[in-house]
């Protein structure tokens, strides 16, 4: 998870603390909350990433799935398994999906745009810098 956000950190101007650590006060309830779960993304028998999931609107409609983070470990980039892993997720959730992006984040807005058009959903701009990825 610190690797992951320290990646972040680069696209959202995180700073870490006095211990060097960026905090995630969130995480604990993705083990514990109704509306949150943790997914640890699997090839074969190695982890190569994980997914956040929770119930929060990016838009204020009620929804049951909301990517709040994902990240597959960049030595398993770029080999098709970021969207075996949406695939699998999506198959086990049902309902619209949201997640959002940094549109300084080439990578992520290139695979967040190819999810997009796989599963015919819809970019919607948050901010001048984050876009909403919706899918059903």
């Amino acid at each position: 998870m610190q690797e992951y956000l320290s990646e972040m950190a680069e696209y959202y101007g995180d700073q870490p603390d006095a211990d060097g650590r960026y905090p995630y006060r969130y995480l604990p309830l993705y083990f514990t909350d109704d509306d949150r779960s943790a997914y640890f993304i699997y090839d074969d028998t190695e982890m190569i990433g994980f997914a956040l999931i929770n119930a929060y609107s990016l838009t204020g409609e009620i929804i049951r799935n909301c990517i709040a983070e994902f990240t597959i470990f960049p030595e398993y980039r770029n080999k098709g398994m970021g969207m075996k892993a949406i695939a699998a997720l999506k198959e086990g959730r049902s309902g619209k999906w949201q997640l959002k992006f940094s549109m300084q984040n080439k990578p992520a807005r290139r695979f967040w745009t190819n999810v997009k058009d796989r599963f015919d959903g819809a970019i919607i701009p948050l901010s001048e810098n984050e876009n909403i990825v919706e899918f059903e």
